[in-house]
């Protein structure tokens, strides 16, 4: 079975660490891979696009590297684990949640922060309607 990512899109997060830590670090493999605790071979295979981090890798990679971590997790496609969590919390958000995920792909990020803004206001009128306990 074929993987979601290609190889191109997943060795250009490669580049760009290999490149942070060269240009912008300039912290060698052996150095880079013993601050991030794992073996110099698997930085070797982030940096060529033959390995995804696991979570807790990803967050350290994005500390040690000064990367942001959507863009770590846009190049290696690793949402953040609530998405699966709200898509999956029940039957109405498995069943709406991949619906506005595909309706919402292309927007901008000024809409994308409309929508939050928008959500946070639905969730907080929602919370003041709600019984307390």
């Amino acid at each position: 079975m074929t993987q979601p990512s290609s190889h191109h899109e997943t060795n250009r997060i490669g580049d760009i660490l290999r490149k942070q830590r060269i240009e912008v670090l300039g912290i060698g493999l052996r150095d880079i891979a013993k601050i991030l605790n794992v073996a110099p071979a698997h930085v070797t295979d982030l940096e060529k696009g033959r390995r995804t981090p696991s979570e807790s890798l990803l967050l350290r990679i994005a500390d040690v590297y000064l990367i942001d971590v959507a863009q770590l997790r846009a190049g290696w496609h690793r949402p953040d684990a609530i998405v699966g969590e709200v898509a999956s919390q029940d039957a109405t958000s498995a069943a709406k949640v991949p619906e506005f995920l595909r309706t919402a792909r292309n927007l901008s990020s000024a809409d994308w922060d409309a929508l939050i803004a928008e959500a946070k206001k639905r969730t907080t009128r929602a919370n003041q309607k709600s019984p307390e306990s």
